[in-house]
């Protein structure tokens, strides 16, 4: 099944030259694949003042920060049941309980909107 045409008011049919060296497009390159953005994507967000998504370095953190605080919230888990059936609570407790809040602070500095699931 063809893709839908696009509208006439977002059809891109206007096509814009910029002199740069080699080095200058080189650099704008590495950038716009920084952002896994093509390069006319990256040139266009950032001349029109769009926002740049997560930078795909950002995005593998987020998604190993992610990891790490799903295997922490998994321990915890384990010992709340082990105290509700009646267990002491492990001497490893409090520190425990400080890597989740500081992964859940680390997350909350985050861009609102921004999917810090990776």
């Amino acid at each position: 099944m063809a893709r839908p045409k696009k509208s006439p008011d977002t059809l891109r049919d206007v096509r814009t030259a910029v002199m740069l060296t080699a080095e200058e497009r080189a650099q704008l390159e590495q950038r716009a694949a920084a952002y896994g953005l093509p390069l006319s994507e990256y040139v266009r967000r950032q001349t029109l003042g769009r926002p740049l998504p997560a930078s795909v370095a950002d995005r593998h953190s987020r998604a190993a920060l992610t990891t790490a605080l799903l295997r922490l919230g998994v321990n915890l888990n384990q010992i709340a049941r082990h105290m509700n059936a009646g267990r002491f609570a492990p001497p490893h407790l409090p520190h425990l309980i400080e890597d989740i809040r500081g992964h859940v602070e680390r997350l909350s500095r985050d861009e609102p909107g921004q999917d810090w699931r990776g």
